[in-house]
């Protein structure tokens, strides 16, 4: 995945900056996205809107920001993984609610938001190997991680791993649809997301979306997490 150079990825994220300071979306920001994350309804397959990634070119800051289909920005987040990999500190904007969700030192135990990302490589070599792999998550909106576990599912098409994600309760599992990624093997790039959406309707509810990825370059790859992965929560 093509990287921004730090002085473009500081103006990309000052625009989104100032334009919270002021209470308005930002402008779309002119250079090509790094990520584009097309979300449909999953029943009728219209566009519901548009994510557009930009990171730094060591990947350890991301902006995201979130468009209608025509290409009105109506939610923005920042992401700094400098930290933790898989705890990202984070800044959303819903501009439509008027709703500001900073996260700044995040549990490093618990996996937090797009953190989940890579925790999947982090837990690459069990997940492909078909072992049950448990964790707490922390949505944005919440302050308590929730608990999950992630396995491997049958049928996939050859060169790709994918993955089931639900609550680790037989009772609330039994009410909660899991949601389902696939990656590409080759580049450990997700291709594809079903499920809750962590952006909310225009009325303040959640949907469920399916959210396929384009990265703009070819070749590109997400950013490999260290080789050490944290400790396993079983």
């Amino acid at each position: 995945m093509a990287k921004h150079t730090w002085l473009s990825f500081f103006v990309i994220a000052m625009l989104a900056a100032n334009a919270a300071a002021n209470s308005e979306a930002p402008a779309l920001p002119e250079p090509l996205p790094d990520i584009v994350g097309e979300a449909t309804d999953p029943d009728t397959g219209n566009t519901l809107y548009l994510e557009h990634y930009y990171c730094s070119e060591d990947a350890l800051q991301c902006s995201v920001f979130y468009l209608r289909p025509n290409r009105e920005v109506i939610a923005s987040k920042e992401l700094d993984y400098a930290s933790n990999p898989k705890a990202p500190a984070l800044t959303f904007r819903d501009y439509r609610l008027d709703r500001e969700i900073i996260i700044q030192n995040p549990d490093t135990n618990a996996v937090v938001d797009a953190g989940f990302d890579n925790f999947v490589r982090l837990q690459w070599q069990d997940l492909a190997g078909g072992e049950e792999v448990k964790f707490p998550f922390r949505l944005v909106d919440r302050k308590d991680p929730i608990k999950m576990r992630a396995s491997k599912t049958e049928g996939c098409e050859d060169g790709k791993l994918c993955l089931e994600i639900e609550l680790d309760s037989w009772l609330l599992g039994n009410f909660v649809d899991p949601i389902q990624l696939t990656y590409e093997e080759g580049s450990q790039r997700l291709l594809r997301f079903q499920g809750i959406s962590n952006l909310k309707n225009d009325q303040g509810r959640s949907q469920t979306v399916e959210i396929r990825y384009r990265y703009l370059e070819e070749g590109g790859a997400p950013p490999k997490p260290p080789a050490s992965p944290p400790r396993k929560n079983r």
